[in-house]
């Protein structure tokens, strides 16, 4: 996937200034695809040179003008396209999984530091999932289509969150255990 896919698809229900569509990013797809605003700044300009997106300019009286982006029809053939292109599972690239490869005695502390430490930040993300779902998709099956995929989109999130708190957790509690002659 590219990032031009993501922008599109977050430009699918409404037109979105640069700065809203960046921070409309971090609180949906860019869970999943994480990218710098400035990324999404210069994707919108290349987005918008080939007509895939129309860039209009909308007068503020208070604050600089806004450049406000709408999905263009070449954007949506262009989207319509990608949809129907197979993926790939994702590679998996872990580095804290290498560094276990050379688990030791000298560092087996440091490590199991490390793992509580991704611990925590993973239980902090799955209340933020878990609340993000509480507060907008109660009822899965009243959403609509749309609705329906940024929900299965969440879920996977949470699973996956769940499903990386269990592994830290057993690898915590074996890394306890003294280790075999």
């Amino acid at each position: 996937m590219a990032l031009s896919h993501a922008i599109l698809v977050s430009l699918l229900d409404r037109a979105h200034s640069g700065y809203d569509l960046a921070k409309r990013f971090d609180q949906t797809v860019g869970f999943f695809w994480p990218v710098s605003h400035q990324q999404i700044y210069q994707e919108l300009h290349k987005l918008a040179a080939a007509g895939r997106v129309q860039a209009e300019t909308v007068a503020q009286s208070e604050r600089p003008n806004r450049i406000v982006y709408q999905l263009t029809d070449a954007g949506r053939k262009l989207l319509d396209q990608w949809l129907t292109e197979a993926t790939e599972p994702p590679a998996f690239k872990e580095e804290l999984l290498v560094k276990l490869f050379a688990l030791d005695d000298d560092n087996r502390d440091t490590l199991v530091a490390e793992i509580g430490s991704r611990r925590q930040r993973h239980a902090e993300r799955l209340a933020r999932y878990e609340a993000i779902m509480a507060e907008h998709y109660p009822n899965p099956a009243a959403l609509n289509a749309r609705r329906r995929g940024r929900y299965l989109g969440l879920r996977m999130g949470i699973l996956t969150e769940r499903t990386t708190l269990a592994w830290c957790d057993e690898a915590l509690a074996l890394l306890d255990l003294p280790a075999a002659g």
